[in-house]
């Protein structure tokens, strides 16, 4: 079974394939740079150090031995510091401690001794070394004579023969010397040429292989990504087509599958709720009709028609016209041709065409009062939100009650909500029977015609709003009921089937 590999993991061999080689082939050039700089500088230093005494040791030595021969300066002044002849100081000598040269010397020599690059340049400082040791030697008897009678005629022949051919071999030692440094240089040159162009050759060689093996893992990785990725585009060109069922074989063992994971569960899910939503939607048109079988109540009609022919038996024209107007208007908004929408102002209407209904049969039971402020009346609501609360408030309020009852229908804003409200004077309820009809509510089951038109409301509200919207109930055994809508203020963008415009209701 093949073992999977993140895209985490890919980018970091990728990383380390790449960098690791890089790293290892930047740090030995930079070794052996340092290397060869090294050697290069010591080379350079040795035979620029050896130089200064090539071109000055010898003369100077030879010079301040012949001064202290004959007579003119003593080893003892020098030996307190260097002396200048000659005023002019143009053309003054500096006459050096021979001693102090020595010693210089042989500091300078010892130190390059151990820095030497070549055997035969160490066989050369050893030449010198005991050259100087020799010369050192010299410079004592001369300096032990020069305290004898016949000083100058001894020291003479040695500062001729010794002081002379130990300076003469110390000067044929320092230039071997420093040609046999060259010649490290040049050897040390061809080193280089040869060890830059093997780096080179190698280091060719090892960016190829790591190009080669970084292409082969991007490509390897970009397939891993831009396969199921393209998989993923045409699973959801399918989703945007309706297809919530066409499974993809996408392949993936990495991050991806967890997208591809993720994106089955999505899909899954919109499928589900596009089922739950075709079922509300079922179910709020079944509501809806329901409603308006409802308002369109068979005995409702009948008793209307009835009191319309019994006011024409009566003679009373102007209350037969007017009861036929408010039932024309009441039914106009029922029907509103298919709208789910209306304003305030269309609900105030048919609200008001109801009671007026109502008050030819219940009018020494029945007064009314419509106070919502004229300003809300513009905003849209949904058609038959409160009418169904009235007439609940009649039948069950003020109907039951003894003696005359009054319905109060009231609106305001309350922020970005408006809260409508249906007041009635009539017999209320206990809390016992506020909460069953609460409990009715929230279970949505009644087999009561009054209970069904509460539940109605209450599940238009929400299905339409959010569940943060509905009803809320104030009732007092004996005092009356108060029923609060709230609803918000600015509701989603509607088009322009959904909305009964007042011109159509003028012309139903």
């Amino acid at each position: 079974m093949r073992r999977s590999i993140s895209l985490k993991k890919r980018m970091l061999i990728l990383c380390f394939t790449i960098m690791v080689p890089l790293l290892v082939m930047i740090v030995s050039i930079l070794v052996l740079l340092r290397n060869f700089t090294e050697s290069y500088r010591q080379i350079v230093t040795n035979i620029t150090d050896a130089n200064e005494y090539n071109i000055n040791f010898e003369k100077d030595m030879n010079y301040t031995v012949y001064r202290v021969v004959i007579g003119s300066i003593s080893l003892d002044e020098l030996k307190e510091g260097d002396v200048i002849e000659g005023s002019d100081i143009r053309y003054a000598t500096v006459v050096k401690n021979p001693y102090k040269m020595i010693e210089d010397a042989r500091a300078d020599f010892q130190e390059m001794q151990k820095n030497v690059t070549a055997n035969d340049s160490t066989f050369q400082i050893k030449g010198i070394l005991s050259c100087l040791d020799t010369l050192e030697n010299v410079l004592k008897k001369i300096e032990k004579n020069l305290k004898g009678p016949s000083n100058y005629s001894n020291n003479m022949p040695m500062w001729e023969n010794d002081v002379h051919g130990v300076t003469s071999l110390i000067q044929n030692y320092i230039q071997k010397y420093i040609y046999y440094e060259t010649m490290s240089l040049e050897q040390l040159k061809n080193v280089i040429e040869e060890e830059t162009a093997q780096a080179i050759s190698l280091s060719i060689l090892l960016l190829a292989g790591i190009i080669a093996v970084a292409f082969w893992i991007i490509r390897r990785t970009i397939r891993s990504v831009t396969v199921p990725i393209n998989a993923l585009c045409d699973a959801a060109r399918q989703m945007e087509k309706g297809d919530f069922t066409a499974e993809q074989a996408i392949p993936s063992d990495d991050e991806i599958q967890i997208l591809v994971h993720r994106f089955d569960r999505m899909r899954d899910k919109i499928a589900n709720l596009v089922e739950d939503i075709k079922t509300e939607q079922m179910k709020l048109k079944d509501t809806e009709l329901k409603l308006l079988q409802e308002q369109i109540n068979p005995h409702f009609l009948y008793n209307t028609l009835d009191t319309i022919v019994w006011l024409a038996e009566e003679g009373q024209d102007r209350d037969v016209v007017a009861m036929t107007t408010s039932l024309s208007e009441f039914f106009r908004t029922v029907l509103s041709g298919g709208r789910d929408y209306i304003t305030i102002r269309e609900e105030v209407t048919h609200i008001r065409s109801y009671l007026s209904i109502q008050q030819f049969r219940y009018e020494d039971i029945l007064d009314y009062e419509i106070t919502i402020d004229e300003k809300l009346y513009e905003y849209i609501i949904l058609k038959l939100t409160l009418q169904p609360l009235v007439e609940n408030a009649l039948y069950h309020g003020i109907k039951n009650k003894r003696g005359r009852g009054k319905i109060i229908i009231n609106g305001y804003e309350d922020g970005a909500d408006l809260i409508l409200e249906v007041t009635d004077n009539g017999i209320g309820m206990d809390q016992e029977e506020l909460y069953s009809l609460k409990r009715k509510l929230k279970e949505k089951s009644s087999h009561e015609r009054s209970g069904f038109g509460l539940i109605n409301v209450e599940e238009r509200i929400r299905m339409n709003y959010g569940y943060r919207y509905g009803m809320e109930f104030e009732s007092e055994k004996g005092k009356g009921t108060k029923v609060k809508v709230r609803i918000p203020k600015k509701i989603p963008p509607l088009s322009e089937k959904n909305i009964l415009l007042p011109s159509e209701t003028e012309n139903f």
